[in-house]
């Protein structure tokens, strides 16, 4: 039997949920564990004990969005665990992994100022979580920062949350008075549906006199909106592979890859930016089909032939949307596995090249060398576990 890694996710049917367990059984692939999802209602501080004791795991990542079960940590009983958006309280010194608001926020204003809007607005969730209002502030001071007007939807305390109905109503006046050419960013999808409705009853019509914009890219909902709502994809996947890693390779890493990776993955643009969806589906497709195969050799020809684009065009938006070229993607997914096996195993180091799809030892050592500025034996004496 294999070492079973556990996933406790409160989002079950969530995209961002199974997104999250593609990336946990990726880094449980290079570990050769098994991932193991249980179901959000047979998730409980109760049935904690009897799950470990049925399943025996080297680890537990437990993710806790819109929680209802707080799992402390001292429930575990020694199996080392991860949290994804727990409360810091909760999570103590233990690795806890959540999208960084300003990253977020950051890319939410480059993609709206790229339309040279004449001012910009920010609405967060009707729930007024702390992820929406920080989202909100950073947005809203990217937007100082260079100098242009912001206006924010005032929220309500958590305690006095509203329903949408009731949140979209108030938006209404709030929308008839922005100027025109605004462009508004909405904390996450569920809230930029509520302003597409409001706007729409306010007489504001998108992308003319608005232009929208969201987060989490939730096809269910953004395609609901009239018109369809673009939406900054966060990375799921890169985030449960990086809370599967933090059980092995400890809190100091996983706390650097929080900061520098933990954000937008790509822009999928609709008709309230005026994208009409130039980045969906293909560009996401090719991220995850690279994830997947990058270490059995795919290639960037390989993996263009299954998309009808000119390689020019499809290479162009693929960088437009990830900020790199496709061949930087597949290399940085090879030299992940690379380190995870020189850290986590006894795997020869002439070997390693040939599970991480390099052609020969010396291109996968001289790849090190530009990246970290040391051979692969140097740096597996330091960072060996």
């Amino acid at each position: 039997m294999l070492p079973v890694l556990l996933y406790l996710s409160m989002i079950c049917g969530s995209p961002s949920h199974e997104r999250t367990l593609a990336g946990i059984r990726r880094y449980c692939s290079m570990r050769g564990w098994e991932a193991v999802p249980v179901p959000r209602e047979e998730v409980s501080p109760e049935t904690l004990p009897d799950l470990l004791r049925r399943h025996r795991p080297v680890g537990c990542v437990a993710d806790g969005v819109a929680c209802r079960a707080y799992l402390r940590p001292s429930l575990f009983r020694g199996v080392p665990v991860s949290y994804i958006a727990y409360p810091w309280a909760i999570a103590g010194k233990h690795p806890n992994f959540h999208f960084d608001s300003a990253v977020v926020a950051a890319a939410a204003f480059r993609e709206l100022s790229s339309g040279k809007p004449a001012c910009y607005a920010a609405v967060g969730h009707p729930l007024s979580w702390n992820w929406s209002r920080l989202r909100v502030k950073w947005f809203r001071e990217a937007a100082l920062a260079s100098g242009a007007r912001c206006f924010t939807f005032p929220g309500r305390p958590h305690s006095a949350a509203e329903s949408g109905d009731a949140f979209a109503a108030r938006l209404v006046p709030w929308l008839s008075r922005l100027p025109r050419r605004c462009a508004v960013f909405a904390a996450c999808d569920a809230a930029a549906l509520l302003v597409a409705r409001a706007a729409a009853a306010a007489g504001r019509t998108i992308p003319r006199t608005l232009t929208l914009l969201s987060v989490d890219n939730f096809a269910e909902i953004c395609e609901k909106a009239d018109p369809p709502v673009s939406s900054l994809q966060l990375d799921f996947e890169r985030e449960g592979f990086i809370a599967a890693k933090a059980l092995v390779e400890g809190v100091a890493r996983s706390d650097s890859d929080n900061r520098d990776r933990l954000g937008p993955l790509l822009v999928a643009r609709r008709k309230s930016t005026r994208g009409g969806g130039r980045h969906e589906p293909w560009v996401l497709q090719a991220v995850d089909a690279i994830r997947r195969e990058a270490c059995d050799g795919l290639t960037v020809s390989a993996l263009l032939s299954r998309f009808p684009q000119s390689r020019r065009n499809f290479e162009r938006r693929f960088r437009e949307a990830m900020g790199h070229g496709i061949h930087d993607e597949i290399l940085h997914v090879r030299l992940e596995k690379a380190c995870a096996l020189l850290a986590g195993t006894d795997t020869p180091v002439g070997a390693i090249a040939d599970f991480c799809g390099f052609r020969s030892y010396w291109a996968l050592d001289d790849l090190f060398r530009s990246r970290f500025g040391t051979g692969m034996r140097a740096w597996r004496a330091k960072n060996r576990q």
